[in-house]
């Protein structure tokens, strides 16, 4: 019998006798795969209770185990010919004699009598059936019980509430301030998941290294590197040209009015770079200064061009600013985020470990 392409590949990849990586589309027939390979042990004389299947979903292990007992179910009831039809399109190759059709209608009486079932299982399962098996070697009490993920969220949530009730409320609100959203049950299921990133402590300064800062940075020496002293006066002398000038002069005017509106911190330095920089997509270049072209030409040339130089010096500033106020923004996230860490972890350690009796197995 000819196989297809795919069909082809199929038997190769279910061959039992090679090491097989597989990786396809979802609903491309690699659960088919692995059952035609448990199908092919079990024909080959594999002894059902020596076979073992990982999954990663209770749902997936469910799935191939009714596969494989509807597979082999079948061959127990059908015909002669369909059946060697059957094995070939499994891969059993040359003739299939009567041996071979006996021993796959018996497979199925093997498989349901087998002590225990066959085992199909989640990675989970597997795992606590080692510690179930070894727990003095494993460090944990034999009549532990897993932390499933219902009760790993109610754990985590009522750990941060305690935390925000006074627990520790410094790092809560150190963690809430870079929650995108208010999805805080998915942050602490995603730090929980990433927690070995926080294994290591790392303080303040380390951080600031990683963004290429100096030790102690931090925006007041941020605004002091950006802004010189007289800048506030320098901007304030430029808004009534600003205002005389044209209508893209007279907007910026406005939008330096607010800027200086704002505390003198990074807020305001942002505010400036709205006006005194290209954006993204510019042709002149992306955050670059806009010298040369701020304000415009007639402002330029005519009532502010006694206070250009300082304009100028003061928009490079503000460009040279830019990439160290979002690199600060972004070592200041991570430091709060570490110092949360620091302080959740710890508590939903200890506290799974109490519920489930072991921290060494508890869901990420």
């Amino acid at each position: 019998m000819r196989r297809d392409d795919a069909g082809a590949r199929q038997v190769q990849a279910a061959d039992p006798a090679a090491s097989t990586w597989l990786s396809a589309n979802a609903g491309s027939g690699k659960t088919r795969v692995l059952t035609d390979r448990v199908a092919r042990l079990l024909l080959g004389g594999t002894e059902p209770q020596r076979i073992l299947c990982l999954t990663y979903t209770t749902a997936a292990a469910s799935e191939m185990q009714n596969r494989l007992f509807r597979r082999l179910g079948e061959w127990a009831m059908l015909p002669e010919p369909k059946l060697r039809e059957a094995l070939t399109l499994l891969g059993v190759d040359g003739p299939v004699d009567a041996d071979t059709l006996a021993r796959a209608r018996r497979l199925f009486a093997r498989a349901i009598e087998t002590p225990g079932g066959l085992k199909i299982q989640t990675i989970h399962s597997f795992c606590a059936g080692l510690l179930r098996r070894f727990p003095l070697e494993a460090g944990v009490s034999p009549d532990f019980s897993e932390l499933d993920d219902r009760a790993a969220r109610l754990l985590r949530e009522s750990i941060a509430e305690d935390m925000a009730a006074g627990g520790d409320q410094a790092a809560f609100d150190a963690g809430v301030s870079v929650i995108p959203g208010e999805d805080i049950a998915g942050f602490l299921a995603e730090l929980c998941r990433n927690r070995d990133g926080f294994a290591i402590s790392v303080g303040r300064d380390g951080i600031l290294a990683e963004f290429g800062l100096p030790a102690g940075f931090d925006e007041a020496r941020l605004v002091v590197e950006t802004l010189a002293p007289g800048d506030g006066a320098l901007l304030r002398s430029l808004l009534p040209l600003l205002a005389g000038g044209k209508s893209t002069d007279v907007t910026a005017g406005g939008r330096i009015a607010a800027a200086l509106a704002l505390p003198p911190g990074a807020e305001r330095l942002a505010a400036l770079e709205g006006v005194f920089l290209y954006g993204a997509k510019a042709k002149a270049g992306g955050y670059t200064a806009k010298t040369g072209d701020f304000p415009t030409k007639a402002l330029r040339d005519g009532p502010a061009a006694g206070i250009m130089p300082q304009i100028e010096a003061l928009m490079s500033r503000v460009e040279t600013g830019r990439e160290r106020r979002l690199a600060l923004a972004a070592a200041e996230k991570t430091h709060a985020l570490h110092r949360f860490a620091s302080a959740f972890l710890p508590r939903y350690e200890g506290a799974a470990t109490g519920v489930a009796t072991s921290a060494k197995f508890v869901p990420r």
